[in-house]
């Protein structure tokens, strides 16, 4: 749990970006949401930096809490206390970089509590999930189906991916920065904890 300074309860964010450029355009929508959640703790990883290990599919969550592998304990820790949680990532062959698809490969530990282990909210309680999604050229059905997979991992944990953003052309840059589209993100991602 986090207070400010006058002691109130503070929401938390936590952003995944999945880019490994560190003054790429992932980094700058980072830049641009953060003022959105003043009124939250904002914790910030990177999937180049976490490095995680990926899921060896070697049963220890079915019947424990956890991970056998203890690469990402703090990470999760944040993410069980998050309110909101975005994925910031670029295309990478239609899909996911590698590393930021083997940090959500490792939410298998919540997927194994909840369905073979019976906890109904493993990771605590429901989140507002959002999804920003950059592509060199416009692979809007490649940005289609990666918020479809966050969108099936998230409802079976008993959260909502409940914002999408997308920008197109970020390799002819012909993209912009649409501030209409990123305020409707931010709008979507905290009117649907009114739904939740």
């Amino acid at each position: 749990m986090w207070y400010n300074l006058l002691g109130d309860e503070m929401k938390s964010l936590v952003i995944i970006n999945g880019s490994p450029r560190e003054k790429g355009v992932s980094a700058e929508l980072s830049r641009q949401v953060k003022p959105y959640f003043k009124d939250c703790s904002v914790t910030e990883y990177s999937a180049y930096e976490l490095n995680a290990a990926p899921c060896l599919a070697c049963g220890y969550c079915e019947e424990h809490d956890g991970c056998a592998n203890k690469d990402l304990d703090r990470f999760f820790c944040d993410v069980e206390r998050a309110d909101y949680i975005i994925f910031i990532s670029p295309v990478y062959n239609d899909f996911y970089p590698a590393p930021l698809k083997a940090v959500t490969d490792r939410f298998q530990r919540y997927l194994n509590a909840r369905f073979k282990r019976g906890v109904k909210l493993p990771l605590g309680s429901s989140k507002n999930v959002g999804a920003i999604i950059i592509s060199g050229s416009n692979s809007r059905y490649a940005a289609d189906y990666m918020a479809k997979a966050l969108r099936s991992l998230f409802e079976a944990l008993g959260c909502s991916l409940s914002a999408r953003y997308y920008i197109p052309n970020t390799d002819l840059g012909m993209y912009t920065f649409n501030l209409v589209e990123l305020e409707r993100f931010i709008h979507q991602i905290k009117a649907a904890e009114n739904d939740l």
